[in-house]
C-alpha cells in the first residue's frame, strides 16, 4: 500500500515526465521510490539515458509538490482514481510494456485486467461498410458467448462506432482519452463518455485540463496497443493514425487484426497492406478473432435467441430455408425465388454475423 506522500510524489513524477513513461519507470526502479528520485542531486539524475533540460527544470521546480497534491485532491472529489504503475489495479498488458505510463487517471468500473480486451481502431471518415461490419463484428460476439472488453479512443468514424456497438451488446468498453480526464474530446461525443462510464471507463495519462495535441494523440496510441490482447484495424488509410496503433500493437507482441476492403478503396489500403505482408491477420467476423485468438466460445441458446430476434425478415427467411435444407447460393436462391445479387448479400451480412457458414462443399449450414 502506498502512503498518501509517496502517492504525491508519484503524480509529481508523472507531472515531470509526461510524454517520458519509460524514462519515469527506470528512475523509479533505479531509485525506489518516486520521493528517492526527487532527493537525488541534478548530477546523479542527468547520468540517465533520456534526461535533458526541460524534464530537469520541472523537477527543480518548487511548486510541483503542491500541483501534485492538489491535483490528487480534485481526483478524489470527482470519485477518478489515481493507479500507479505497480498497483494491482493496473492493466497488467499495459505494466508489460517499456513505456507505460507511472500513473494512470480512471473513471468508471470497467476491469482493465479482464479477459479478453480487444481494441478497435480505424479512420475518422468511416464508410458506411465499414461501420457496419464494425456493429456486426462486436454484436457477433454474443452468439459465441464471449464478452471481451472494447478499448477505443473515443474518436469520430470506427472509434465511436466500437464503442457504441459495445454499449448495444452490453460489452465493457473502455476510452482512452488524448487528453485529460476532465476534457472528453471531442466535445460531441460527451454523453458517449457519460455512459461509457456507467458500464466501462474512461482513462488517460495526462493529468487534468490537458488539451488535445498531435503528439498527445500518438502518445494515446501506445495504451490503445499495449493494454489489450489484440488490436482490430476496421479502416484506415495508408498513413492513417489507426496504421501507427497497429505498429505499436505488433511492437509489443501484441496479435494485430484487420479487416480487408476492396483494392479501390483508399480508406481500406493500409488494411489490405498488412496483410499482403502478413503483419495483420485477416478476419471478417467474431468468430474469425475468436479462432484467431484462441477465445473459447460457448454458445448459449439465450444468445442465440437474442441474436436471431435483431435480424430482418429477409435473413430470418433465409436462416429458415438453410436451417431445414441447407445447399448452396443456387439451391437457396430456387427456393426462395430471390434475386442472386440480393441473396449473395444477405448471406454475406449472416455470415460477418457468425450466424452461418460456408462449407468446403460451398452449401451454407446454420451456427444457431
Amino acid at each position: 500500500m502506498i502512503c498518501a506522500e509517496e502517492e504525491i510524489w508519484i503524480c509529481a513524477l508523472s507531472l515531470c515526465m509526461r510524454y517520458e513513461g519509460g524514462l519515469a519507470r527506470r528512475l523509479y526502479d533505479h531509485y525506489g521510490s518516486a520521493r528517492s528520485v526527487f532527493k537525488q542531486p541534478l548530477t546523479e539524475l542527468v547520468r540517465h539515458k533520456g534526461m535533458h533540460r526541460s524534464i530537469t527544470e520541472k523537477i527543480t521546480d518548487k511548486s510541483l509538490q503542491a500541483k501534485a497534491g492538489n491535483i490528487l485532491k480534485w481526483l478524489r472529489s470527482k470519485n477518478i482514481r489515481p493507479v500507479f504503475l505497480y498497483d494491482q489495479m493496473y492493466p497488467f498488458r499495459l505494466r508489460e510494456c517499456p513505456d507505460a505510463p507511472l500513473l494512470l487517471y480512471v473513471a468508471g468500473q470497467a476491469d482493465l485486467n479482464s479477459s479478453p480486451v480487444l481494441s478497435v481502431v480505424g479512420t475518422r471518415s468511416a464508410t458506411p461498410y465499414g461501420k457496419s461490419l464494425c456493429r456486426e463484428i462486436i454484436s457477433g460476439f454474443m452468439a459465441l458467448g464471449i464478452r471481451p472488453v472494447i478499448v477505443s479512443g473515443l474518436a469520430f468514424g470506427i472509434d465511436i462506432t466500437a464503442h457504441r456497438a459495445a454499449l448495444e451488446n452490453d460489452l465493457p468498453t473502455v476510452a482512452v482519452l488524448p487528453t485529460g480526464i476532465d476534457t472528453i474530446y471531442p466535445a460531441s461525443h460527451r454523453n458517449d463518455a457519460i455512459e461509457i462510464l456507467r458500464r466501462g471507463a474512461v482513462i488517460s495519462e495526462f493529468p487534468p485540463s490537458t488539451q488535445g495535441s498531435r503528439h498527445n494523440f500518438l502518445q494515446r496510441n501506445r495504451i490503445i496497443a499495449g493494454i489489450s490482447d489484440a488490436t482490430l484495424v476496421m479502416e484506415s488509410r495508408e498513413d492513417g493514425g489507426a496504421m501507427i496503433t497497429a505498429h505499436l500493437a505488433g511492437g509489443y507482441s501484441r496479435d494485430v487484426l484487420a479487416v480487408p476492403g476492396r483494392p479501390s478503396d483508399v480508406c481500406s489500403k493500409g488494411c489490405n497492406d498488412m496483410i499482403r505482408a502478413n503483419k495483420a491477420a485477416l478476419v471478417t467476423s467474431a468468430r474469425d478473432i475468436a479462432d484467431v485468438m484462441g477465445w473459447d466460445i460457448k454458445d448459449t441458446p439465450v444468445v442465440q435467441r437474442q441474436l436471431f430476434s435483431i435480424l430482418d425478415e429477409k435473413e430470418k427467411e433465409i436462416l429458415n430455408h438453410i436451417k431445414e435444407s441447407g445447399g448452396d447460393i443456387n439451391a437457396i436462391g430456387e427456393r426462395t425465388r430471390m434475386a442472386f445479387a440480393e441473396l449473395s448479400a444477405i448471406l454475406t451480412k449472416l455470415q460477418i454475423k457468425g450466424i452461418i457458414e460456408c462449407m468446403e462443399t460451398n452449401e451454407y449450414r446454420s451456427l444457431i
